[in-house]
């Protein structure tokens, strides 16, 4: 009799055990994130031991690891953080995974929301680690120093997750308004106007999550730029200033 009990048990145990089975998200996904920028789908692979989800985004800007991500039965969050123009984003995706698919809500950092969605992989894809090499151009610009807003400046972004420097170099031509912007993310061009002590200039950033415009205002003063409002579409706004570096 305790023999029989024994085996009905360990037969019920087996049974039950698809029910309380922890759904596993290990391996590679095509994830779609709809932002306010637009939509774009990047390769993910997913690493996940019990609940704990870790990962990383493979991009055309290079991989973006993550982790501290957490599945509860069919239910995933986890967050990777994303730096534009020396802003540090964290971007959290919730979601139900239902078989080979997922879908969920995206939260911008609290600035904007949007959706997503993922697929697994193909089985038969191979994915190849490549190591990406980015060749940095240097160009030599002639900047007249001093003059309206040409020169070296060192900005400070005051964001969200702190403030963040960046700097800048720029041309001022007759009020057309020239150079790079850089920052963690990288250098990029920058283009715009100056009328009287008014500035305004424009850059687009490539982000994982695709390119984000951003547009900067702000006064001269002397050798500051105060007054500094940045721009950052489906994301608000943000103060800068800058000091211009004596050479």
């Amino acid at each position: 009799m305790i023999r029989l009990k024994s085996s009905l048990l360990a037969l019920s145990l087996l049974t039950a055990s698809p029910l309380f089975a922890q759904t596993n998200i290990t391996g590679d996904w095509d994830v779609t994130v709809v932002s306010p920028q637009g939509t774009n789908t990047t390769p993910v692979t997913f690493t996940q031991e019990g609940d704990k989800v870790s990962g990383m985004f493979k991009s055309a800007q290079g991989t973006l690891p993550f982790e501290g991500g957490k599945m509860a039965g069919d239910d995933l969050t986890f967050t990777f953080t994303i730096t534009t123009q020396g802003m540090q984003l964290p971007i959290t995706l919730t979601g139900k995974v239902t078989g080979a698919t997922m879908a969920g809500k995206a939260d911008f950092g609290g600035f904007a929301e949007g959706e997503w969605t993922a697929k697994r992989a193909a089985a038969t894809t191979q994915t190849s680690t490549a190591t990406t090499t980015t060749t940095t151009t240097t160009t030599t610009t002639t900047v007249a120093t001093g003059t309206g807003f040409g020169g070296k400046w060192d900005v400070m972004l005051k964001t969200p997750a702190g403030d963040m420097p960046a700097n800048a170099t720029l041309s001022d031509t007759n009020g057309k308004v020239t150079g790079t912007f850089g920052s963690q993310l990288g250098e990029v061009p920058v283009e715009g106007t100056a009328e009287g002590k008014a500035l305004k200039m424009t850059m687009v950033a490539q982000t994982p999550q695709g390119d984000m415009t951003v547009v900067m205002t702000g006064d001269l003063d002397g050798d500051n730029i105060v007054n500094g409002k940045a721009e950052v579409s489906g994301l608000g706004s943000m103060e800068w200033s800058a000091k211009r570096i004596k050479q």
